[in-house]
């Protein structure tokens, strides 16, 4: 039985993307071993005994101190010389990265070993992990097209990897199919929360009357309670939850989303079909979550709202605009479903076992 190796580790934006396509690949057959750290979040998302996770000592040293890229960097030789062990011991057919420092000693390992190396990137601007690979990959998947400022025939605008249950949620379609007297708003700032939404919505959603809109809204670990006092003391009735492993239904529920600009989340509302008002991080690595939320904005697939002093205020008079003009909903949701490709899985699954040693 031949073997695929997953490099991802870290946030969910690697992580999940990865999990998708591994079993996809172990409905087909194959074995998979993911080559992750200790500390990621590989292994408490990952749950199929079919895959072998093994950990390297890496670490990165982008925007670190001295020291830390001294450690860093020796770090780094000693994953390497672990990436030969384990790419020798497993002897993949195919080594797929998503970048991150994980995917970098791996995937250099593989070139040298004569294994396929492709790449996958799911934000608007290509991180350094992957820009180094870019140089041993046969081929270059991407979410967003030229992510890497090049064009090359090993680089094939795929989209992202969504999970085949995000299908069974209501199109949008049959979900603005007429003006409603109140609509669902869902706020969620990614697994870990986001302070800026959580301390900043309740305050902006006092500004409109409580019976036009009804509020869901994903806190994060450990803000529950506080965000749940924060919208008490504007009378609003809003339920707020730490995490929620119920996305499907929560999208279905929702006629906006509220949310970060990572490239799972806007993944997963293009397949879907939702209307979305994206407030990027301002501090994400080479701020890609403003380029993500800009290249949707600039093919009018969602509003973007920068977070600043302004942020009130702009929010009002686009929640206003959406709340007078419901078609805007739906011309939003539609517009989204065409940012990407229609079936990113099924291109990169077939694309990429031509490519397998």
């Amino acid at each position: 039985m031949k073997t695929i190796a997953i490099l991802a580790s870290g946030t969910g934006g690697h992580v999940y993307p990865a999990f998708t396509i591994a079993q996809e690949y172990i409905d087909l057959g194959y074995k998979v071993v993911w080559i992750g750290t200790k500390n990621g979040l590989e292994n408490k998302v990952i749950d199929n005994t079919s895959i072998t996770i093994e950990h390297l000592s890496s670490q990165g040293i982008r925007g670190k101190s001295t020291s830390r890229k001294i450690i860093g960097l020796f770090n780094f030789i000693k994953s390497l010389y672990e990436s030969f062990i384990l790419i020798k011991k497993y002897r993949p057919s195919l080594t797929i990265g998503f970048g991150g420092y994980v995917s970098v000693s791996p995937s250099l390992a593989s070139f040298l070993l004569s294994v396929p190396v492709i790449v996958h990137e799911q934000n608007a601007i290509a991180g350094t992990a992957n820009r180094i690979n870019y140089f041993f990959a046969k081929r270059i998947y991407e979410t967003f097209p030229l992510s890497f400022k090049k064009n090359h025939n090993k680089i094939i605008h795929t989209g992202n990897l969504v999970r085949a249950s995000f299908n069974e949620v209501t199109k949008p379609e049959e979900k603005y199919i007429e003006n409603k007297a109140c609509i669902n708003i869902l706020v969620m700032g990614g697994s870990q929360g986001a302070t800026f939404l959580n301390n900043t919505m309740p305050f902006a959603f006092s500004h409109f009357h409580i019976d036009n809109i009804s509020i869901k809204h994903i806190s994060g670990p450990s803000h529950a309670d506080s965000v749940i006092d924060k919208y008490k003391k504007y009378s609003i009735d809003a339920e707020v939850m730490s995490y929620s492993d119920s996305m499907e239904e929560l999208y279905d529920w929702a006629d906006l989303v509220i949310c970060r600009a990572g490239s799972t989340t806007i993944s997963e509302l293009a397949k879907i079909g939702r209307a979305v008002l994206l407030v990027p991080f301002p501090y994400a690595t080479d701020n890609h979550q403003f380029f993500n939320a800009s290249y949707l904005a600039k093919n009018s697939a969602a509003i973007i709202l920068e977070e600043n002093v302004e942020f009130i205020e702009n929010f009002v008079n686009s929640m206003n605009i959406l709340l007078n003009d419901q078609k805007r909903l739906y011309m939003l949701s539609r517009n989204i479903q065409d940012i990407f490709p229609l079936d990113s899985t099924s291109i990169i699954i077939k694309d990429s076992l031509k490519l397998t040693k």
